[in-house]
């Protein structure tokens, strides 16, 4: 790793302490949750990166960290339904790279934290989507999702909101859904801008900066999800959700 790059995109340790501390909370939520990684990372990378780069970052720390899961989910994955909602989102993703193309950096940031902060929101207050389910939904979710995967990493919303609200759907099932369905997305989305030329040195640097971080974010989040805090696990998601309402909020006002 080249030290000049590295101080150029980390100028001063509070800075790459702060980012830091962003990756071991999102790496915890995500393991913890099944999803929240990127909601944590999008908003705060989008910060300090260009938002090329802060996608494919985000989708990078995912997809290291998804496929040292894959094996513990593997068995509870719902085949059926992450087919039903990948193919959608394969559809959502060449469209979302283009858009980001498009957008200026600074709208994407506040789409950004509309996005984090409305979705905190919406699930601390309770609203529960109780509309009809069937093939146009699962349509319609999973290109909303590939999308957002696309313009800033973070195409958990529509998902989250969509199948929360299953009660035919285990947390557990939910979970194993969420690592697999993302590691699709991950890898599909990371192809199309290796395809357009938009994997560079400065996201590798990043990458392998916080990926120590992250793994050690994804153990913690996991020994929580499985021993520590089963019993309390309404607490610390209706934390989680008021960290990313704060989140969200913050990048708006900046």
């Amino acid at each position: 790793m080249r030290l000049d790059l590295w101080h150029q995109l980390f100028p001063s340790v509070p800075v790459f302490a702060l980012l830091c501390l962003a990756v071991l909370l999102a790496g915890t939520i995500r393991s913890f949750t099944g999803f929240g990684g990127g909601l944590v990372l999008a908003p705060l990378f989008s910060l300090f990166m260009a938002p090329a780069d802060m996608v494919v970052v985000v989708l990078l720390l995912n997809l290291v960290t998804s496929v040292q899961s894959l094996p513990g989910v593997w068995k509870t994955t719902d085949w059926r339904l992450v087919v039903s909602l990948s193919i959608p989102a394969l559809f959502g993703i060449p469209f979302g790279v283009m858009v980001i193309e498009w957008l200026d950096p600074n709208l994407i940031r506040r789409l950004l934290g509309l996005i984090v902060a409305s979705l905190a929101a919406i699930m601390l207050v309770g609203w529960t989507y109780q509309g009809p389910r069937g093939r146009f939904q699962n349509i319609v979710v999973g290109v909303c999702s590939g999308v957002l995967t696309a313009i800033a990493g973070v195409g958990g919303p529509p998902l989250v909101l969509y199948l929360l609200s299953d009660k035919s759907i285990s947390p557990i099932v939910l979970r194993s859904f969420f690592m697999m369905y993302f590691a699709v997305a991950q890898v599909t989305t990371l192809g199309f801008f290796l395809y357009k030329g938009a994997i560079n040195t400065q996201q590798m640097v990043y990458t392998a900066s916080f990926v120590p971080v992250y793994l050690v974010s994804t153990v913690l989040g996991t020994w929580l999800f499985v021993r520590a805090l089963r019993g309390s696990a309404d607490l610390i998601k209706r934390l989680s959700l008021w960290f990313l309402l704060a989140v969200g909020m913050v990048t708006l006002a900046i």
